[in-house]
Protein backbone atom coordinates (compact mmCIF):
# COMPACT_ATOMS: atom_id res chain seq x y z
CA UNK A 1 0.00 0.00 0.00
CA UNK A 2 2.77 2.59 0.90
CA UNK A 3 4.47 1.79 -2.41
CA UNK A 4 0.97 1.99 -4.46
CA UNK A 5 0.50 5.41 -2.55
CA UNK A 6 3.97 6.46 -3.34
CA UNK A 7 3.78 6.11 -7.05
CA UNK A 8 0.32 7.92 -7.00
CA UNK A 9 -0.17 11.50 -8.54
CA UNK A 10 -3.29 13.05 -6.91
CA UNK A 11 -4.45 16.16 -8.16
CA UNK A 12 -5.42 19.29 -6.13
CA UNK A 13 -9.06 18.79 -4.47
CA UNK A 14 -11.52 21.22 -4.81
CA UNK A 15 -11.16 24.01 -1.92
CA UNK A 16 -14.00 22.98 0.38
CA UNK A 17 -14.13 25.83 2.29
CA UNK A 18 -14.27 28.63 -0.47
CA UNK A 19 -16.88 26.96 -2.24
CA UNK A 20 -19.87 28.78 -2.87
CA UNK A 21 -22.08 29.16 0.19
CA UNK A 22 -25.34 27.50 -1.37
CA UNK A 23 -23.27 23.92 -1.02
CA UNK A 24 -22.16 24.80 2.41
CA UNK A 25 -24.39 23.95 5.52
CA UNK A 26 -25.63 26.84 7.23
CA UNK A 27 -23.36 26.65 10.23
CA UNK A 28 -20.32 26.53 7.45
CA UNK A 29 -21.81 29.15 5.39
CA UNK A 30 -21.83 31.49 8.41
CA UNK A 31 -17.65 31.01 9.05
CA UNK A 32 -16.91 30.63 5.32
CA UNK A 33 -15.50 34.68 5.65
CA UNK A 34 -13.67 33.63 8.76
CA UNK A 35 -11.93 30.87 6.98
CA UNK A 36 -11.30 33.35 3.97
CA UNK A 37 -9.78 35.99 6.35
CA UNK A 38 -7.15 33.39 7.77
CA UNK A 39 -6.18 32.52 4.25
CA UNK A 40 -5.36 36.10 3.16
CA UNK A 41 -3.48 36.25 6.56
CA UNK A 42 -1.70 33.52 6.02
CA UNK A 43 -0.86 34.90 2.52
CA UNK A 44 0.30 38.11 4.23
CA UNK A 45 3.04 36.53 5.76
CA UNK A 46 3.92 34.08 2.66
CA UNK A 47 4.36 37.31 0.38
CA UNK A 48 6.78 39.03 3.03
CA UNK A 49 9.18 36.05 3.51
CA UNK A 50 8.78 35.68 -0.69
CA UNK A 51 10.07 39.27 -0.90
CA UNK A 52 12.69 39.85 1.81
CA UNK A 53 13.43 36.25 2.83
CA UNK A 54 13.58 33.34 -0.02
CA UNK A 55 15.23 30.96 0.72
CA UNK A 56 15.96 31.91 4.43
CA UNK A 57 14.76 29.76 7.07
CA UNK A 58 12.71 32.86 8.47
CA UNK A 59 11.43 36.04 8.00
CA UNK A 60 12.57 38.63 10.64
CA UNK A 61 10.01 40.75 9.82
CA UNK A 62 10.97 44.07 11.53
CA UNK A 63 14.43 44.82 9.54
CA UNK A 64 12.60 42.75 6.61
CA UNK A 65 15.80 40.05 6.07
CA UNK A 66 16.04 36.42 6.53
CA UNK A 67 17.07 34.49 9.30
CA UNK A 68 19.85 31.16 9.33
CA UNK A 69 17.81 29.31 11.87
CA UNK A 70 18.65 25.92 10.59
CA UNK A 71 21.45 26.11 7.56
CA UNK A 72 19.31 27.79 5.73
CA UNK A 73 17.07 25.32 4.00
CA UNK A 74 14.04 27.20 3.34
CA UNK A 75 12.36 25.94 6.37
CA UNK A 76 9.56 28.46 5.84
CA UNK A 77 8.82 26.84 2.70
CA UNK A 78 9.33 23.48 3.68
CA UNK A 79 6.88 24.13 6.71
CA UNK A 80 4.55 26.00 4.77
CA UNK A 81 3.61 23.49 2.01
CA UNK A 82 0.96 21.48 2.97
CA UNK A 83 -0.93 24.85 4.54
CA UNK A 84 -0.78 26.34 1.10
CA UNK A 85 -2.18 23.13 -0.12
CA UNK A 86 -4.58 22.76 2.42
CA UNK A 87 -6.00 26.32 1.61
CA UNK A 88 -5.83 25.82 -2.23
CA UNK A 89 -3.33 28.03 -2.95
CA UNK A 90 -2.10 26.49 -6.17
CA UNK A 91 0.11 29.19 -7.29
CA UNK A 92 2.23 29.69 -4.35
CA UNK A 93 2.13 25.93 -3.78
CA UNK A 94 4.04 25.58 -6.52
CA UNK A 95 6.47 27.91 -5.64
CA UNK A 96 7.16 26.01 -2.97
CA UNK A 97 7.21 22.51 -5.21
CA UNK A 98 9.62 24.29 -7.46
CA UNK A 99 12.26 25.48 -4.89
CA UNK A 100 12.19 21.36 -3.73
CA UNK A 101 12.76 20.38 -6.89
CA UNK A 102 15.66 22.89 -8.01
CA UNK A 103 16.61 25.04 -5.11
CA UNK A 104 16.76 22.76 -1.57
CA UNK A 105 19.98 21.74 -0.59
CA UNK A 106 20.73 20.16 2.57
CA UNK A 107 24.48 20.66 2.35
CA UNK A 108 23.99 24.26 2.96
CA UNK A 109 23.37 23.19 6.39
CA UNK A 110 27.07 22.95 7.43
CA UNK A 111 26.41 23.66 11.62
CA UNK A 112 24.43 21.78 14.06
CA UNK A 113 20.44 21.66 14.45
CA UNK A 114 18.22 20.53 16.17
CA UNK A 115 17.32 16.91 15.18
CA UNK A 116 13.51 17.10 16.34
CA UNK A 117 13.07 20.55 14.67
CA UNK A 118 14.25 19.39 11.23
CA UNK A 119 12.27 16.21 11.62
CA UNK A 120 9.00 17.88 12.60
CA UNK A 121 9.55 20.80 10.04
CA UNK A 122 11.13 20.00 7.36
CA UNK A 123 11.16 16.45 7.26
CA UNK A 124 7.11 16.35 7.79
CA UNK A 125 6.66 19.20 5.78
CA UNK A 126 7.99 16.83 3.19
CA UNK A 127 6.37 13.94 3.84
CA UNK A 128 2.84 15.75 4.28
CA UNK A 129 3.21 17.54 0.89
CA UNK A 130 3.88 13.68 -0.23
CA UNK A 131 0.58 12.60 1.40
CA UNK A 132 -1.68 15.03 -0.02
CA UNK A 133 -0.02 15.70 -3.65
CA UNK A 134 1.64 12.07 -4.10
CA UNK A 135 4.56 13.90 -6.18
CA UNK A 136 7.39 11.68 -5.90
CA UNK A 137 9.90 14.73 -5.49
CA UNK A 138 8.41 15.27 -1.81
CA UNK A 139 9.35 11.63 -1.31
CA UNK A 140 12.27 11.54 -2.68
CA UNK A 141 13.79 15.19 -0.68
CA UNK A 142 12.81 13.14 2.17
CA UNK A 143 14.65 9.98 1.58
CA UNK A 144 17.19 12.21 1.15
CA UNK A 145 16.71 14.24 4.50
CA UNK A 146 16.26 11.17 6.40
CA UNK A 147 19.67 9.58 5.09
CA UNK A 148 21.31 12.40 6.67
CA UNK A 149 19.71 11.98 10.05
CA UNK A 150 20.03 8.54 10.32
CA UNK A 151 23.44 8.03 12.01
CA UNK A 152 21.74 10.83 15.09
CA UNK A 153 19.72 8.09 15.44
CA UNK A 154 22.54 4.76 16.21
CA UNK A 155 23.90 5.84 19.71
CA UNK A 156 24.86 2.98 22.41
CA UNK A 157 21.31 3.21 24.56
CA UNK A 158 18.97 4.20 21.35
CA UNK A 159 18.47 7.82 22.31
CA UNK A 160 19.20 10.24 19.48
CA UNK A 161 21.53 12.92 19.47
CA UNK A 162 19.54 16.52 20.28
CA UNK A 163 21.76 18.24 16.86
CA UNK A 164 23.48 17.45 14.10
CA UNK A 165 25.19 18.56 11.01
CA UNK A 166 23.38 17.34 8.19
CA UNK A 167 25.90 18.48 5.62
CA UNK A 168 29.19 16.87 7.08
CA UNK A 169 26.39 13.64 8.95
CA UNK A 170 28.39 14.03 12.35
CA UNK A 171 27.36 15.71 15.71
CA UNK A 172 29.06 16.99 19.34
CA UNK A 173 28.44 14.43 21.83
CA UNK A 174 27.97 16.93 24.69
CA UNK A 175 26.80 14.82 27.57
CA UNK A 176 23.56 16.59 28.11
CA UNK A 177 20.50 14.99 29.16
CA UNK A 178 18.09 13.77 26.33
CA UNK A 179 14.28 15.67 26.33
CA UNK A 180 12.03 13.30 26.41
CA UNK A 181 9.81 15.13 24.02
CA UNK A 182 13.01 14.89 21.31
CA UNK A 183 13.16 11.40 22.00
CA UNK A 184 9.71 10.73 21.82
CA UNK A 185 8.82 12.81 19.17
CA UNK A 186 10.20 11.05 15.27
CA UNK A 187 8.55 8.02 15.34
CA UNK A 188 5.38 9.45 13.24
CA UNK A 189 7.43 10.96 10.56
CA UNK A 190 9.98 7.74 10.02
CA UNK A 191 7.63 5.35 10.24
CA UNK A 192 5.77 7.43 7.45
CA UNK A 193 9.02 7.08 5.44
CA UNK A 194 9.37 3.53 6.01
CA UNK A 195 5.38 2.55 4.77
CA UNK A 196 6.23 5.39 1.74
CA UNK A 197 9.20 3.27 0.88
CA UNK A 198 9.50 -0.32 1.90
CA UNK A 199 12.85 0.65 3.62
CA UNK A 200 12.69 -0.99 7.25
CA UNK A 201 15.35 1.07 8.68
CA UNK A 202 13.78 4.48 9.25
CA UNK A 203 10.97 2.85 11.48
CA UNK A 204 13.82 0.49 13.14
CA UNK A 205 15.64 3.58 14.39
CA UNK A 206 12.81 5.80 15.84
CA UNK A 207 11.82 2.67 17.55
CA UNK A 208 14.82 1.69 18.68
CA UNK A 209 14.42 5.88 20.40
CA UNK A 210 10.85 4.61 21.49
CA UNK A 211 11.90 1.38 22.91
CA UNK A 212 15.25 2.96 24.90
CA UNK A 213 12.63 5.34 26.70
CA UNK A 214 10.15 2.18 27.75
CA UNK A 215 13.86 0.71 28.89
CA UNK A 216 13.63 3.31 31.71
CA UNK A 217 11.35 1.05 33.25
CA UNK A 218 8.83 4.40 33.78
CA UNK A 219 5.10 4.05 33.13
CA UNK A 220 2.51 6.25 32.82
CA UNK A 221 3.79 10.33 32.66
CA UNK A 222 7.73 10.26 32.41
CA UNK A 223 10.03 12.76 34.15
CA UNK A 224 11.20 15.10 31.35
CA UNK A 225 14.45 14.43 31.18
CA UNK A 226 16.69 11.20 30.59
CA UNK A 227 20.32 10.20 30.34
CA UNK A 228 22.49 11.32 27.57
CA UNK A 229 22.41 8.88 24.46
CA UNK A 230 26.05 7.66 24.99
CA UNK A 231 24.71 6.10 28.65
CA UNK A 232 23.43 2.90 28.53
CA UNK A 233 20.97 1.30 29.69
CA UNK A 234 19.12 4.45 29.71
CA UNK A 235 17.33 5.77 32.80
CA UNK A 236 14.92 8.48 33.78
CA UNK A 237 16.40 11.42 35.57
CA UNK A 238 15.42 12.64 38.30
CA UNK A 239 13.41 15.49 37.19
CA UNK A 240 9.68 16.90 36.86
CA UNK A 241 6.73 15.53 35.31
CA UNK A 242 4.77 18.32 32.37
CA UNK A 243 2.25 17.82 29.13
CA UNK A 244 4.09 21.35 28.73
CA UNK A 245 7.74 22.32 27.29
CA UNK A 246 10.33 19.04 26.86
CA UNK A 247 7.51 16.63 27.44
CA UNK A 248 4.42 17.23 25.36
CA UNK A 249 4.74 15.68 21.76
CA UNK A 250 5.65 12.45 23.23
CA UNK A 251 2.83 11.83 24.44
CA UNK A 252 0.76 12.87 21.35
CA UNK A 253 2.46 10.61 19.39
CA UNK A 254 1.53 7.70 21.70
CA UNK A 255 -1.98 7.81 20.43
CA UNK A 256 -0.96 9.25 16.62
CA UNK A 257 1.59 6.28 16.56
CA UNK A 258 -1.68 4.25 17.18
CA UNK A 259 -3.54 5.97 14.30
CA UNK A 260 -1.11 5.60 11.93
CA UNK A 261 -0.58 1.44 12.67
CA UNK A 262 -3.45 0.26 15.32
CA UNK A 263 -2.55 -3.45 14.74
CA UNK A 264 0.75 -2.32 17.19
CA UNK A 265 -1.51 -1.92 20.24
CA UNK A 266 1.45 -1.13 22.85
CA UNK A 267 0.87 2.37 21.84
CA UNK A 268 -2.74 2.54 22.98
CA UNK A 269 -1.74 0.64 26.11
CA UNK A 270 0.72 3.20 27.28
CA UNK A 271 -1.53 5.93 25.92
CA UNK A 272 -4.05 4.54 28.04
CA UNK A 273 -1.87 4.92 31.34
CA UNK A 274 -0.61 8.47 30.55
CA UNK A 275 -4.45 9.28 30.35
CA UNK A 276 -5.37 7.62 33.61
CA UNK A 277 -2.91 10.12 35.22
CA UNK A 278 -4.13 13.30 33.90
CA UNK A 279 -6.78 13.62 36.24
CA UNK A 280 -4.01 13.74 38.76
CA UNK A 281 -2.46 16.66 36.99
CA UNK A 282 -5.96 18.78 37.15
CA UNK A 283 -7.06 21.48 39.69
CA UNK A 284 -10.02 21.51 40.63
CA UNK A 285 -10.99 18.20 40.41
CA UNK A 286 -13.51 16.77 37.99
CA UNK A 287 -15.80 16.04 40.44
CA UNK A 288 -16.12 19.62 41.16
CA UNK A 289 -18.18 20.13 37.60
CA UNK A 290 -16.48 23.17 37.20
CA UNK A 291 -15.73 24.27 33.35
CA UNK A 292 -12.59 25.44 33.80
CA UNK A 293 -9.76 23.05 34.09
CA UNK A 294 -5.89 23.74 34.93
CA UNK A 295 -3.36 21.45 34.03
CA UNK A 296 -0.56 21.87 35.93
CA UNK A 297 3.13 20.50 36.57
CA UNK A 298 4.57 18.57 39.30
CA UNK A 299 8.24 19.11 40.29
CA UNK A 300 10.97 16.77 41.01
CA UNK A 301 9.86 15.43 44.02
CA UNK A 302 6.26 14.77 42.56
CA UNK A 303 4.88 17.99 43.93
CA UNK A 304 2.30 19.81 42.25
CA UNK A 305 3.60 22.81 40.63
CA UNK A 306 0.69 25.85 39.85
CA UNK A 307 2.14 26.88 36.61
CA UNK A 308 0.15 26.51 33.03
CA UNK A 309 2.64 25.81 29.81
CA UNK A 310 0.85 26.90 26.74
CA UNK A 311 2.81 24.00 25.12
CA UNK A 312 0.37 21.59 27.20
CA UNK A 313 -2.53 23.36 25.37
CA UNK A 314 -2.28 20.32 23.05
CA UNK A 315 -4.03 18.17 25.55
CA UNK A 316 -7.67 19.11 24.90
CA UNK A 317 -6.80 17.94 21.43
CA UNK A 318 -5.48 15.06 21.73
CA UNK A 319 -8.01 14.22 24.29
CA UNK A 320 -10.41 14.79 21.57
CA UNK A 321 -9.10 13.13 18.95
CA UNK A 322 -8.86 9.98 20.92
CA UNK A 323 -12.49 10.28 21.33
CA UNK A 324 -13.02 10.58 17.74
CA UNK A 325 -10.60 7.57 17.23
CA UNK A 326 -11.05 5.06 19.56
CA UNK A 327 -13.23 2.02 19.46
CA UNK A 328 -16.13 2.04 21.68
CA UNK A 329 -15.43 -0.75 23.73
CA UNK A 330 -12.17 1.72 24.85
CA UNK A 331 -14.30 4.26 25.19
CA UNK A 332 -17.00 3.41 27.10
CA UNK A 333 -15.51 1.34 29.80
CA UNK A 334 -16.69 2.94 33.26
CA UNK A 335 -17.01 6.36 33.22
CA UNK A 336 -14.06 6.93 30.51
CA UNK A 337 -16.56 8.74 28.05
CA UNK A 338 -17.10 11.27 30.10
CA UNK A 339 -14.52 11.47 31.79
CA UNK A 340 -12.60 12.60 28.99
CA UNK A 341 -15.17 14.96 27.73
CA UNK A 342 -15.02 17.05 31.27
CA UNK A 343 -11.19 16.82 30.78
CA UNK A 344 -10.81 17.67 26.81
CA UNK A 345 -13.67 20.29 26.94
CA UNK A 346 -12.35 22.00 30.71
CA UNK A 347 -8.40 22.22 29.87
CA UNK A 348 -10.02 23.85 26.60
CA UNK A 349 -11.80 26.59 28.40
CA UNK A 350 -8.86 27.02 30.44
CA UNK A 351 -6.86 27.40 27.35
CA UNK A 352 -8.54 29.75 25.98
CA UNK A 353 -8.42 31.95 29.05
CA UNK A 354 -5.11 32.33 28.53
CA UNK A 355 -5.78 33.93 25.64
CA UNK A 356 -8.32 36.18 26.99
CA UNK A 357 -6.60 37.18 30.32
CA UNK A 358 -4.16 39.33 28.65
CA UNK A 359 -4.75 42.76 27.98
CA UNK A 360 -3.75 41.95 24.08
CA UNK A 361 -5.47 38.84 23.66
CA UNK A 362 -2.25 37.14 23.19
CA UNK A 363 -1.28 34.03 25.47
CA UNK A 364 2.04 34.00 26.89
CA UNK A 365 4.27 31.40 27.36
CA UNK A 366 3.40 30.39 30.78
CA UNK A 367 1.38 31.11 33.26
CA UNK A 368 1.36 30.84 37.42
CA UNK A 369 -2.09 29.51 38.82
CA UNK A 370 -3.48 30.35 42.11
CA UNK A 371 -3.32 27.49 44.83
CA UNK A 372 -6.68 27.58 45.80
CA UNK A 373 -10.48 27.45 44.26
CA UNK A 374 -11.36 29.34 41.89
CA UNK A 375 -7.43 28.73 40.35
CA UNK A 376 -7.43 31.60 38.47
CA UNK A 377 -4.83 32.78 36.68
CA UNK A 378 -1.93 34.84 39.24
CA UNK A 379 0.97 35.84 37.79
CA UNK A 380 2.64 36.32 34.27
CA UNK A 381 6.19 36.27 34.94
CA UNK A 382 8.67 38.45 33.33
CA UNK A 383 10.38 35.64 31.69
CA UNK A 384 6.71 33.79 30.72
CA UNK A 385 5.48 37.16 29.00
CA UNK A 386 6.06 37.24 25.45
CA UNK A 387 4.05 34.97 22.84
CA UNK A 388 5.32 33.71 19.82
CA UNK A 389 1.85 33.48 18.49
CA UNK A 390 1.65 29.24 19.47
CA UNK A 391 -0.50 26.88 17.92
CA UNK A 392 -1.73 24.97 20.75
CA UNK A 393 -5.11 26.14 21.51
CA UNK A 394 -5.67 26.81 18.19
CA UNK A 395 -5.08 23.23 17.88
CA UNK A 396 -7.61 22.11 20.52
CA UNK A 397 -10.30 24.43 19.53
CA UNK A 398 -10.23 22.85 15.90
CA UNK A 399 -10.43 19.28 17.11
CA UNK A 400 -12.83 20.17 20.17
CA UNK A 401 -15.04 21.67 17.04
CA UNK A 402 -15.02 18.03 15.15
CA UNK A 403 -15.91 16.38 18.61
CA UNK A 404 -18.53 18.43 19.96
CA UNK A 405 -20.00 20.97 16.92
CA UNK A 406 -20.22 23.43 19.51
CA UNK A 407 -20.05 27.17 17.82
CA UNK A 408 -18.57 28.30 20.82
CA UNK A 409 -15.03 26.72 19.73
CA UNK A 410 -15.59 28.88 16.18
CA UNK A 411 -16.26 31.69 18.03
CA UNK A 412 -12.98 31.12 20.29
CA UNK A 413 -10.78 30.69 17.33
CA UNK A 414 -12.16 34.24 15.93
CA UNK A 415 -10.97 36.01 18.82
CA UNK A 416 -7.71 34.60 19.14
CA UNK A 417 -7.66 35.59 15.26
CA UNK A 418 -8.10 38.55 16.16
CA UNK A 419 -5.84 39.13 18.49
CA UNK A 420 -3.15 37.95 16.39
CA UNK A 421 -4.01 40.34 13.28
CA UNK A 422 -4.88 43.56 15.93
CA UNK A 423 -1.80 42.87 18.09
CA UNK A 424 0.80 40.78 15.59
CA UNK A 425 0.68 41.58 12.30
CA UNK A 426 3.41 44.11 10.70
CA UNK A 427 4.27 45.19 6.78
CA UNK A 428 5.51 42.25 6.04
CA UNK A 429 4.49 39.37 8.48
CA UNK A 430 3.34 38.57 12.08
CA UNK A 431 6.20 39.16 14.71
CA UNK A 432 6.26 37.89 17.98
CA UNK A 433 5.47 39.78 21.03
CA UNK A 434 7.68 40.55 23.96
CA UNK A 435 4.97 41.19 26.67
CA UNK A 436 1.24 40.64 26.03
CA UNK A 437 -0.09 42.73 28.75
CA UNK A 438 1.06 46.06 27.00
CA UNK A 439 -0.94 47.55 24.12
CA UNK A 440 0.47 48.81 21.80
CA UNK A 441 2.81 45.99 21.55
CA UNK A 442 6.25 45.81 20.90
CA UNK A 443 7.34 43.62 18.43
CA UNK A 444 10.34 41.18 18.32
CA UNK A 445 12.51 40.97 14.53
CA UNK A 446 10.85 37.36 14.95
CA UNK A 447 8.53 34.97 12.85
CA UNK A 448 8.76 31.35 13.61
CA UNK A 449 7.74 29.36 10.95
CA UNK A 450 4.89 27.13 12.83
CA UNK A 451 2.72 30.40 12.51
CA UNK A 452 2.00 29.51 9.35
CA UNK A 453 2.81 25.45 9.42
CA UNK A 454 0.15 25.29 12.40
CA UNK A 455 -1.47 28.46 13.99
CA UNK A 456 -3.17 30.21 10.71
CA UNK A 457 -3.17 26.13 9.59
CA UNK A 458 -5.63 24.97 12.58
CA UNK A 459 -7.84 28.33 12.40
CA UNK A 460 -8.36 27.55 8.75
CA UNK A 461 -9.58 23.88 9.30
CA UNK A 462 -11.77 24.97 12.33
CA UNK A 463 -14.02 27.74 10.64
CA UNK A 464 -13.99 25.31 7.43
CA UNK A 465 -15.70 22.30 6.56
CA UNK A 466 -14.91 18.65 7.63
CA UNK A 467 -13.92 17.96 4.03
CA UNK A 468 -11.18 20.24 4.15
CA UNK A 469 -9.13 17.30 6.71
CA UNK A 470 -10.45 14.15 6.52
CA UNK A 471 -9.16 12.75 10.00
CA UNK A 472 -10.34 9.12 9.01
CA UNK A 473 -7.30 9.52 6.24
CA UNK A 474 -5.10 11.54 7.61
CA UNK A 475 -2.84 11.88 10.88
CA UNK A 476 -1.33 15.43 11.61
CA UNK A 477 2.10 15.25 12.91
CA UNK A 478 2.96 17.97 16.02
CA UNK A 479 3.87 20.13 12.92
CA UNK A 480 0.42 20.07 11.79
CA UNK A 481 1.80 18.42 8.56
CA UNK A 482 -0.55 15.93 7.52
CA UNK A 483 0.52 12.31 6.56
CA UNK A 484 -1.97 9.81 5.07
CA UNK A 485 -2.60 7.21 7.32
CA UNK A 486 -1.40 3.52 5.71
CA UNK A 487 -0.71 1.22 7.90
CA UNK A 488 -0.20 -1.29 8.91
CA UNK A 489 3.56 -1.63 9.17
Amino acid sequence: QGVQLANATVRFVENKATRSSSELSPKDAEWQKAAEEVREAFLHAWRGYRRHAWGYDDLKPLSKQGRDSFGNIGMTVLDSLTTLHLMGLHKEFEQGAEFVTKTLDFDTADREISIFEITIRALGGLLGAHSLTGRKIFLQRAVELADRLLPALSSDSGLPNARWNIARQGGTITGEATVLAEAGSLQLEFRQLSAMTGDTRYAQAVDNCFNAIQRTGVEGTIPVSLTPPNIDPPRALRTGLSFGANADSYYEYLLKQWLQSPTETRFLDIFMKVMEELPTFVRPSLDSKKKKLRLLERDEGQQLLFKTDHLSCFVPGMIALGLLSLPEHVITVGDRNSTWHLLAEGIGSSCHNMWTHTKSGLAPEFVFIDHEEPYNIGDVPSHGQHSFLRPETVESLFYLHRLTGKNKYRKWGYEIFKAIVDHAKVDVGYASVTNVNEVPTTKMDDMQSFVMAETFKYLYLLFSPKEALDLDKYVLNTEAHPLRRPGPF
